[in-house]
């Protein structure tokens, strides 16, 4: 008799609540200007599932969307710009034929491109579960990402700039991230990430849905007395 314990039910419900999570994240992304808040909605999806176990996917998505939909646009409309700029100056540095010099500004470029993938990795999380003015968001998240370079930024940016490459150039790869893709590279990277949060975050358990979090700057999370 299969039960709710029963490991196979346990991946089952798992597969299920990802790919729904995943379909939430395509269709919330579809304005273009509403990724940011798709991705932080998502975050705030994977990181409670890795500390509370699995919970109601459908509403928690559309509530942290609906909670973060103002800052995470406007982060998301920043990242845009820079990605669009990175992007045209990689295509630059690719049609100029200038030996060693455009050789090295290229590699300048994707050294860059990587810097915003690891800046972005860091950033929508922070939006998701921690509450402050944007500017002070985008500078906790420079300094997640620099204090925790190795392993936790090169680990996290590392699978999402492998996993965006494989998509590029292999299509079945592309229709595996539209279908569960997204939402599993959020959930592993989300285990990295809530290490890091842990030390950081006071968590306060207002309800069996309802959580608060807190950020105190510049200081570890003290154990309970």
């Amino acid at each position: 008799m299969f039960t709710y314990d029963n490991p196979f039910i346990r991946f089952l419900n798992k597969v299920t609540d990802l790919l729904l999570l995943n379909i939430l994240f395509i269709v919330c992304c579809l304005p273009i200007f509403t990724i940011g808040a798709s991705i932080s909605a998502l975050y705030s999806v994977s990181l409670y599932s890795v500390r509370y176990g699995d919970g109601y996917v459908w509403k928690n998505f559309f509530a942290a969307f609906k909670k973060n939909f103002k800052q995470a646009t406007l982060a998301w409309l920043v990242m845009l710009l820079a990605l669009v700029v990175l992007f045209l100056d990689i295509r630059f540095w690719q049609q100029i034929d200038m030996g060693s010099i455009g050789a090295m500004m290229l590699g300048v470029s994707y050294v860059l491109l990587f810097l915003w993938i690891s800046f972005e990795t860091w950033l929508f999380p922070v939006i998701a579960k921690m509450e402050d003015t944007l500017g002070v968001q985008f500078k906790n998240a420079a300094k997640m990402m620099i204090g925790y370079l190795i392993p936790y930024t090169l680990v996290c940016a590392g699978i999402k700039a492998v996993l965006a490459y494989i998509s590029y150039v292999n299509l079945p790869m592309l229709m595996v991230m539209f279908m569960v893709g997204f939402s599993t590279e959020a959930y592993v990277c989300s285990f990295f990430i809530y290490k890091v949060f842990a030390k950081h975050i006071k968590e306060e358990s207002l309800g069996y849905d309802d959580l608060l979090y807190k950020y105190e700057e510049g200081e570890e999370s003290k154990e309970e007395k």
